[in-house]
């Protein structure tokens, strides 16, 4: 007895969703880190660096998040330079206020 049908080929794996995790959360660190440079800058200066590290990471890892990892990256150098400025802003308000 002959089969009715052909054998057909296995189904093809479901395809890949896009991820754009390392995008979104360089994205969200830099945001947080702009946000809140003025608040206690030490430890936003770190989200501001884990936002460049991460838009990096994720621009050569997750294509489908390109433009969210671009404004990552600038939004971390941002957060940096503001973290910076906010530190030297209060070292100078501590050594003004402890001459007087």
């Amino acid at each position: 007895m002959t089969d009715a049908y052909p054998p057909q080929a296995p189904a093809a794996a479901p395809a890949a969703a896009n991820k754009k995790t390392m995008a979104v959360l360089s994205l969200v660190f830099g945001i947080i880190s702009i946000v809140f440079a003025w608040i206690f800058p030490i430890i936003w200066i770190l989200f501001a660096i884990a936002a460049v590290v991460l838009g990096f990471l994720s621009r050569n890892r997750e294509p489908a998040g390109r433009g969210m990892a671009l404004a990552g990256i600038v939004l971390g150098f941002v957060g940096i330079v503001l973290n910076i400025g906010s530190m030297i802003v209060g070292a100078l308000l501590a050594t003004a206020a402890y001459m007087q």
